[in-house]
Formats: C-alpha cells, structure tokens, sequence
C-alpha cells in the first residue's frame, strides 16, 4: 500500500534534509532526496522560505536553512538548563586529562555530537568536527553505547550505521563485519569502556563510558576522551577509565530528566 505523505511530513523531511547536508542545495536534488516530483518540492520549499525556515540564493535557485532552526535548538536547550550544567564537568574532565573530552546524546535511535571540552595546549590540540555523523561500529562512543543493548538489538543499529558497507566510516583498522563487532562488544562489557585505536581515524585513540540518569537509570549519552596515539598508550587507560566514570556519574546526577519532563507537560 502506498503511503500518502502529508505537507507536514514533507516540510519535516525537507528541513532535516537541509540541516544534515548544511549547504546550498539544488531543487532537483532535494527532490530526489525526498522522492518528490519538482511540482511538490518547490511548492514545500517555498514555504518553507516564506516561514522563514529556508532560504534560496537569487543567483543559482538554490536552497539552504537559515539560522532559524538552530536558535529555536539553542533556546529549547537553555530552557532545560542542560549546557550550563553539564559545561563545568566536561571542562574540569579535560583538565584533569589534557586531552580532548566530548560528549553525545541519544537521539532517534542513534548518538548525536552535543558539547566538548578542550584540554590539550595550544599547538598539540585533536580537535576534529562535532557535526559530523557518528559511526556506532568505529568509535568509541558507538561501541559502548551499543554495548549496553543485546547483541541483535545492537547489530540491526550498527547495519544502519554502515556496518559492512563498502567505502564505510572509519579506517583500514575499523570492524568491518557482524562476526567481528560481536566480540569486540563483550570485550567492552567486560572492560567498562569503548576503545578504538586509530579505527575512527589514523593516529587517534579514544575511550568512552556511558551516561546514565540517575532518576531513572536511563542511558542518556556516552562520554569519551580522545587524543594522538603517542600520548595516550595503554599505560593510562586505567586513569582515564577513572577519571571518565567520575565525570559520568556527576553527569548523571545533574541531568535535567526532571526539567525534561516539565517541558514536555508543559506542552502537552
């Protein structure tokens, strides 16, 4: 049966299209994107211009977001206070490490890139993007967090994620095949932490631990610390386990679940 998509399901598509590729667009390749005729996408784009969610360059017709959707994130963000309350532990983290800290959030069924904290000096700092997606299988971020689930629930999001996809994230080192991501989950069970080395990127290592409420044990985002090969051998895996645990269990009696929930009746 086919599925009759309404304007607002369009217009919804659309803007998440817009904010995932954050450039000008052509029509016809938001259109096919989105699996529309021409006739339709520009009737949603243009509205979505004339709302003021979209705008399009009067030289080549093409399309992107404004900064719109980003101010209404950042608002909706400062009303839970979660910024403000979880800044000061991820700074005081990368402090104690002198090394890169960031941490993810759950969202829609995978992790999202949320707020960091530069420890390293200036000259010797890791400091890669926080937009781009995260791939569960080839950081550490993703293998912790996958590791929390059971090993088919985990496999179906890594398959999402590109697992086993030719030209896949990662590098020559990453795993690359269900029959190598399951053992490598039970070894981050067993451990405590997600470690890869140089699989995200040649040269950098990096381990992470969850992030759990404490009002309701809910996992809510992952932490991890990253930084080059050469500072950061085995020999401090262990301090850095236990500087990441004490930073996740502050983070987890700080998060604003409470404040999440009034927003949400509030609305309701």
């Amino acid at each position: 049966m086919r599925v009759v998509k309404g304007a607002v399901d369009r217009s919804l598509q659309a803007i998440e299209l817009l904010a995932r590729e954050a450039r000008w667009m052509r029509m016809s390749d938001i259109a096919a994107e989105l699996e529309l005729e021409k006739g339709p996408a520009h009737r949603v784009l243009a509205q979505l211009c004339e709302q003021g969610w979209a705008e399009q360059d009067e030289q080549t017709s093409q399309y992107r977001l404004t900064l719109k959707l980003s101010l209404l994130g950042q608002r909706f963000l400062h009303g839970l206070g979660l910024p403000g309350l979880v800044q000061p532990i991820l700074d005081e983290l990368a402090a104690q490490c002198h090394e890169l800290v960031r941490l993810t959030v759950v969202n829609e069924g995978t992790l999202a890139w949320f707020a960091a904290s530069q420890g390293a000096a200036p000259g010797l700092m890791y400091s890669p993007s926080m937009h781009s997606p995260i791939a569960l299988h080839a950081t550490s971020v993703g293998k912790v967090w996958l590791a929390t689930m059971s090993n088919d629930e985990a496999i179906g999001l890594a398959l999402r994620g590109g697992l086993g996809q030719p030209n896949g994230a990662g590098t020559s080192k990453a795993i690359n095949s269900v029959d190598r991501l399951i053992p490598e989950l039970e070894l981050t069970r067993q451990r405590g932490y997600g470690l890869v080395v140089e699989e995200a990127e040649p040269g950098v290592v990096a381990m992470a631990v969850t992030v759990r409420s404490l009002i309701d044990g809910a996992i809510v985002g992952t932490m991890s610390i990253a930084g080059p090969v050469l500072r950061i051998p085995p020999e401090r895996y262990d301090a850095f386990y236990a500087l990441l645990r004490e930073a996740s269990a502050k983070l987890g009696a700080v998060w604003p679940r409470q404040s999440v929930d009034r927003h949400v009746n509030e609305a309701a």
